[in-house]
């Protein structure tokens, strides 16, 4: 339940951020290490949002696995354990 309520909530704010970006429609220059390239404003928004996305994704799921992978190192300690008394 607490999972669909973050994934809901997570959601709107995407919405929320590509709306508002949509109602930018300036023109900018966007400086990056090889090149630049112009962008609207909405265009660069939905980029960094989404990279956003991803790179907490990517953290999320990293501290999940070692979480996961502790979890399976102890049920195996604990088996063994019960299993030797």
């Amino acid at each position: 339940m607490k999972g669909i309520f973050s994934l809901i909530i997570i959601v709107v704010l995407l919405v929320l951020a590509f709306a508002v970006g949509s109602q930018n429609e300036a023109v900018i220059t966007v400086n990056y290490l090889i090149a630049q390239a112009e962008l609207r404003v909405s265009t660069l928004i939905a980029i960094a949002v989404t990279i956003g996305v991803i790179i907490g994704f990517l953290m999320m799921l990293t501290s999940w696995l070692a979480l996961r992978i502790q979890l399976t190192t102890t049920r195996s300690r604990l088996k063994k354990a019960l299993k030797d008394h």
